[in-house]
């Protein structure tokens, strides 16, 4: 065998583990979870790995019977070093290195003997397809070099005397015959990842090693290890936004009330603060908020004040009837007053932000009925997540 084997494969793999991702980051982007640092994973544990042998020990004839001992091992253990590169949320790179130990009888007394391997591999993370965050399982495909310096005996003499005894031995199920104490294997594994958070988890691995030679046997590994991460996306379930709208009207015998409809708002607070909103009231044709309405912006206040990492956007909205010039400046007052009576009661103002579209995108014509064109008169709330954006709008602007 070449012996810059090992030196071809672990350039190779620190290449292939240095290759860019081919998401980049243009100026002016705004890079959002999905496209964040991608990971490193930094694993230490531990292998076992099949290799069956036997060795026949203090080998006696007796006056009618032969006598001696028989070692019968089967593993080699030794620790795992592990390094693995995200590519992309379904692949990952890794560099996998073993020094294993056994013992195995050498001129009547068990001595240490070694076996290292060191390769890439590429795994295919499953994860992702059915949106775990804590549980990822895994395929692997790889190649690794693999010295040893014990001996696979598949046949032998014992005594002083040929005709005392020879024996064979078969590997059921596998190839026999040939030793062999370098190789190139094929790992062919399967394995799953289990995260306690963003940093930490532990890995499980089994490989099925196929040596690509004529009569030298495969062989079987087996790793856990604990495994240090950096960066990557966030192992925290993100709570999902609900896009809830509600719209209500109370009509009186000389006057309509308008309301607020509530727009996306995180778990767990959707509800409650979408029942709120269900009683917010607009004096009819005015920015001003009813009176009835001030308890329940207390307690809206109270839930924004509890969530001051969010940016919250009050747009103002009107149907279709009246001037553009009219409109613009009603829903803008509106929203405004949304923002002042929040901010009155303790709310962060850098946190919220107000504007009016006036009839810009309402959809209900000017000939259709009141109770139709009530669903373009509104005032939404949102929680505004690209900073970009955010920073780019005025704090009124109308």
């Amino acid at each position: 065998m070449n012996k810059n084997s090992l030196l071809y494969i672990l350039l190779g793999g620190f290449m292939l583990l240095s290759v860019p991702s081919g998401a980049q980051e243009t100026p002016g982007e705004v890079v959002t979870e999905s496209r964040g640092k991608r990971a490193w994973e930094i694993g230490v544990g531990a292998s076992v790995f099949q290799f069956s042998r036997v060795d026949f020990t203090k080998f006696q004839k007796g006056s009618d019977n032969y006598q001696l001992g028989l070692q019968l091992r089967h593993s080699v253990i030794g620790p795992n070093l592990y390094i693995a590169r995200e590519l992309n949320p379904y692949f990952y790179l890794d560099l996998q290195g073993t020094v294993g130990f056994t013992e195995q009888f050498i001129d009547g007394a068990d001595k240490l003997r070694t076996l290292y391997m060191v390769g890439p591999g590429l795994q295919w993370r499953l994860g992702e397809y059915f949106d775990s965050k804590y549980i990822d399982p895994f395929f692997r495909i790889g190649v690794s070099y693999m010295k040893k310096n014990f001996d696979m005996k598949y046949q032998g003499v014992n005594g002083d005397v040929t005709e005392e005894m020879s024996w064979v031995l078969e590997n059921l199920y596998n190839k026999d015959g040939v030793d062999r104490n370098e190789m190139i294997p094929v790992s062919l594994g399967l394995g799953m990842n289990t995260w306690l958070n963003d940093h930490f988890g532990i890995g499980l691995q089994g490989d099925y090693l196929l040596m690509p030679y004529k009569d030298v046997a495969n062989s079987l590994q087996g790793t856990v290890r604990l495994i240090w991460r950096m960066g990557g996306k966030s192992k925290k379930r993100i709570a999902p936004v609900q896009y809830i709208e509600v719209e209500k009207i109370v009509q009186g015998p000389k006057e309509v009330v308008e309301k607020i409809v509530e727009v996306p708002v995180s778990e767990p607070a959707s509800v409650e603060i979408c029942e709120l909103f269900n009683n917010v009231y607009f004096e009819f044709d005015k920015s001003d908020i009813r009176p009835e309405s001030e308890e329940v912006l207390d307690k809206i206040a109270d839930i924004m004040k509890a969530n001051s990492d969010q940016k919250y956007l009050i747009t103002g909205y009107t149907d279709a009837r009246g001037s553009a010039e009219y409109n613009i400046g009603l829903s803008g007052r509106r929203a405004a007053a949304v923002v002042e009576a929040l901010q009155k009661r303790g709310v962060n103002g850098d946190i919220i932000k107000s504007r009016g579209v006036g009839k810009k995108i309402s959809y209900a014509p000017v000939g259709e009925s009141h109770i139709v064109r009530e669903g373009d008169r509104k005032v939404t709330v949102e929680i505004i997540t690209n900073m970009d954006y955010w920073n780019f709008m005025p704090k009124r602007d109308y």
